[in-house]
């Protein structure tokens, strides 16, 4: 099994998870876990407990999304993780977007983040 997720982890890669959604076909998915011998919705709860991945399914698609932090302390340490991730570039641009917000809209970050318990 851990084969079979560690390739749907790298499609989703791919495709821009974890910062994008990311939709794949419905019926193929169940027939590649079939012909591994595999039940995809026990790949799907081993997604959501150990990669933290969502699946939304619906008739033609599965939509794939990062599953919400449970508590300030996952959404700190969730957050540390994806900036380690980003490049220069990035975080330049995440910055330049702050400092250019107006001082209601920083405060309103300022707030939501106090009232989770980050800040």
């Amino acid at each position: 099994m851990d084969d079979f997720i560690a390739k749907i982890l790298d499609t989703l890669k791919t495709s821009g998870f974890p910062h994008k959604r990311v939709s794949l076909p419905t019926e193929r998915m169940y027939e590649a876990a079939d012909n591994k011998g595999l039940n995809f919705n026990q790949v799907l709860e081993q997604l959501k407990a150990e990669h933290q991945i969502e699946a939304e399914i619906r008739t033609e698609k599965i939509i794939f999304s990062q599953t919400l932090a449970q508590n300030p302390q996952d959404m700190m340490k969730q957050a540390q993780e994806m900036m380690a991730k980003m490049n220069p570039t990035e975080l330049k641009k995440i910055q330049e977007m702050f400092s250019n917000m107006t001082p209601e809209q920083k405060e309103e970050i300022l707030k939501k983040g106090k009232d989770l318990g980050i800040l």
